[in-house]
């Protein structure tokens, strides 16, 4: 990875994701010790480190299809005509909220646990 080249989004939304699961680990730990306050501001982090990874999630999903409507506005196919039923999520486009819910859910287990 040089000057030219930079990590693809997706990799940045597992990181934030896994911090996402230490920050809950960390906040579960100190409810074991009693220390409510920590806990509560950790969770209160994975909460906005789980609505940062929603966000990006919901931004990289709109630039994706912008770029695709932007390609099928070159496509002369009858298939891509205006009447044409919308295309279906692919399950590539389906795995990208998987880290987004995937956080969601650590931080619904961390308030559970309280």
């Amino acid at each position: 990875m040089g000057w030219d080249r930079s990590p693809e989004p997706g990799a940045y939304v597992g990181q934030l994701a896994d911090h996402a699961r230490k920050l809950q680990g960390e906040a579960r730990d100190a409810l074991a010790r009693g220390e409510f306050t920590r806990a509560s501001a950790l969770i209160g982090d994975a909460e906005l480190l789980a609505e940062d990874v929603h966000g990006m999630v919901g931004d990289m999903e709109q630039r994706e299809l912008g770029e695709l409507a932007r390609l099928a506005a070159y496509d002369v196919r009858p298939a891509a005509s205006p009447d044409a039923a919308p295309p279906r999520p692919t399950a590539a486009a389906r795995g990208r909220w998987r880290p987004a819910m995937g956080a969601t859910l650590a931080m619904s287990f961390a308030l559970v646990e309280c």
